[in-house]
């Protein structure tokens, strides 16, 4: 697998996926952050509450066992995927497992961008003997879920008032792709 590859937005409009590199740390920040507002799940909020923390994240990141991949379009960051392994990697019953995270910016939603992203994350873990996926979506989130399905994730529960955002509770659904 080619760790660079360069796909076509459905709008015809040329997408270069590749790992990220410190020099990414602010524009991944503000597309992650740019998703926010709208409520979706943020696996990386714990990561990079700053440029200097981002940077240090990625440049420290186990690169064998963790992906952090990034969508370019027209020199700019219009996505990044994030796929953790499990506990850090530090349980041995959980080693096979990733967890994944998804965010695209407004425009780009919607353009077989995420799909891409995905599949190349799938093909990355498989190269390196990963087991399974496994992704935490809010049930208000129904773009994200389509997404994954469409992947071959299927659902294995959903936890109740998971999140307290404001005054509402939401609930998040877990999915899960098998690599066998």
């Amino acid at each position: 697998m080619q760790e660079k590859q360069i796909v076509t937005a459905n709008n015809g409009v040329e997408i270069v996926l590749r790992p990220a590199v410190s020099e990414d740390a602010r524009e991944i920040i503000d597309t992650v952050s740019s998703v926010s507002p709208e409520r979706s799940y943020v696996l990386m909020e714990k990561y990079g509450k700053d440029e200097e923390t981002e940077r240090k994240y990625i440049t420290d990141m186990d690169r064998q066992h963790n992906l952090l991949l990034v969508a370019v379009a027209e020199g700019v960051i219009v996505g990044s995927l994030a796929a953790l392994q499990e506990n850090e990697g530090q349980d041995p019953k959980t080693t096979h497992i990733l967890n994944v995270g998804l965010h695209l910016t407004k425009a780009y939603r919607g353009l077989g961008i995420g799909s891409k992203m995905l599949q190349y994350a799938i093909d990355w873990a498989r190269e390196r003997g990963f087991r399974k996926l496994e992704a935490n979506i809010f049930t208000v989130n129904s773009r994200s879920l389509k997404l994954f399905s469409n992947a071959g994730f299927v659902e294995e529960g959903t936890r109740r008032k998971q999140y307290r955002i404001g005054r509402e509770f939401i609930d998040e659904v877990i999915v899960a792709k098998f690599l066998d």
